[in-house]
Formats: structure tokens, C-alpha cells, sequence
């Protein structure tokens, strides 16, 4: 592994995993010396951080952790809901019994570490892979992963804070059924509504800090949106 690599590798993992938060300021020389590299291959990750969208260039054009806003994480959730509907519609009419087989495999996963908000995101993460990339889209699946990754550090906070992944509502064996119809717009909606919510909590919880998100209302009695979500 080149140096910057390295040095790319470590300033990834510490901002996706909260290490480095919002707005921590990022000093190439220190990073340098504690990684054993020189300033230079530093620099060189934080240009390709930054166009990643996980660093950004602040006063003096000194780099920090980019901080979203709830209107930012909003919008971003909003640009998932049009790519991912777009994956599953694409993806939904190729699925197979063996297909099948493996998500519900997955979920058992996802279930097993849901005390460890890090370890179920990923599996989380690969859950959705799973079924994207039947889509047979390269570029768009690329597009949903950076995506992903840009709010990977918001959702690490929230399942952290609310002690759990999975909330009422739109859980993923629910979406998991609807896919199994083999209807595409069926599988728009339910997905739409399971990033929207998800979206909702999110902003919810940058909002509120510690306060607990109401639950969700019965659509039975209700037409209010829901603020809860999975993620």
C-alpha cells in the first residue's frame, strides 16, 4: 500500500467511524508524523477526501471534517430515495429464490450485531448492495455507495444514541416481503418510504439531540409523515 493510500485509509476510517468528527480540524503534518509519511501523500488523500465530500476547506483553506446540516442530511437522503428507487426497480424482477435465500441469510446477520452500530451498518450497507447490483448500473451503484458514505458518520451517531438500528415502521424484513412480489413500483414505494424515514429520523435526532423521536402513528388513524424510520 502506497503512502497515500495509507493516509487515505486512516483519515477515511477515523471520519466514517466518528473518530474525527464534524468540523475536527485536519492537520497533514501531525497526520503525517503519527502515520510515519511525510506531508505530502497527506495533502494528496485530503484533495481526494475532499472531493469525496468528507473533508472540506475551510478559513485559510484549512481542512476540517465537513459538517451537514439537517437540511444538507435531508437533501441527501432526498437524492438517495430518486438513485436507490431507481436500483430497485431495476433489480426487483431479477431476484431469485437463491437471492432471496441470501438477504434473509443477511438480515440474521444484521440482527446478530445490532449492538454494534459500526459492524451493522456495514452489513446494512451490503444488504442493499445486495439487491442494487442486480440492477446491473455500475455508475449508479458507485453513485449510491459515495452517497451513503457521506452520511455513514450522522447514522453511526443516531443508532448509537437511540441503542438500535432497527425502529418501528419500515424495518427491513418488511421491505424484504414487498420485494418478494416481484413488483417494481411496489418496491419503489416501499423503499421510498423506508430512506424517507429514515431521513426523517435522522434530522430528527440532529435536531433534538437525546430527546427520544416520537413513535410512529398508525396510518390507519393518521396521514401525518413519519418521523421514524430503519435506517
Amino acid at each position: 500500500m502506497n503512502a497515500q493510500m495509507t493516509a487515505y485509509n486512516f483519515l477515511k476510517d477515523h471520519i466514517l467511524t466518528g473518530k474525527l468528527p464534524a468540523s475536527a480540524p485536519i492537520n497533514p503534518a501531525e497526520i503525517g508524523k503519527k502515520l510515519g509519511l511525510s506531508r505530502m501523500p497527506v495533502r494528496e488523500a485530503v484533495l481526494q477526501l475532499e472531493a469525496e465530500g468528507l473533508i472540506t476547506f475551510g478559513v485559510n483553506r484549512r481542512p476540517v471534517v465537513t459538517a451537514l446540516t439537517p437540511k444538507d442530511i435531508l437533501e441527501r437522503f432526498e437524492i438517495r430515495i430518486v438513485l436507490e428507487t431507481l436500483a430497485i426497480e431495476r433489480a426487483v424482477t431479477r431476484l431469485t429464490p437463491e437471492i432471496f435465500g441470501d438477504l434473509e441469510l443477511q438480515l440474521v446477520r444484521m440482527e446478530r450485531v445490532a449492538s454494534d452500530p459500526k459492524r451493522w451498518l456495514l452489513l446494512h450497507d451490503e444488504f442493499h448492495d445486495m439487491i442494487y447490483v442486480h440492477a446491473e448500473m455500475p455508475r449508479l451503484f458507485e453513485e449510491i455507495c459515495r452517497l451513503r458514505q457521506s452520511i455513514r458518520p450522522y447514522l453511526l451517531m443516531y443508532i448509537d444514541l437511540y441503542q438500535g438500528p432497527e425502529m418501528p415502521g419500515v424495518e427491513h424484513g418488511s421491505l424484504l416481503r414487498v420485494l418478494r412480489g416481484g413488483d417494481p413500483a411496489s418496491a419503489r414505494s416501499a423503499l421510498t418510504e423506508h430512506i424517507r424515514n429514515a431521513g426523517a429520523g435522522v434530522v430528527y435526532f440532529l435536531m433534538n439531540g437525546k430527546e427520544k423521536m416520537p413513535a410512529r402513528p398508525d396510518k390507519k388513524k393518521s396521514t401525518q409523515p413519519s418521523m421514524v424510520g430503519s435506517l
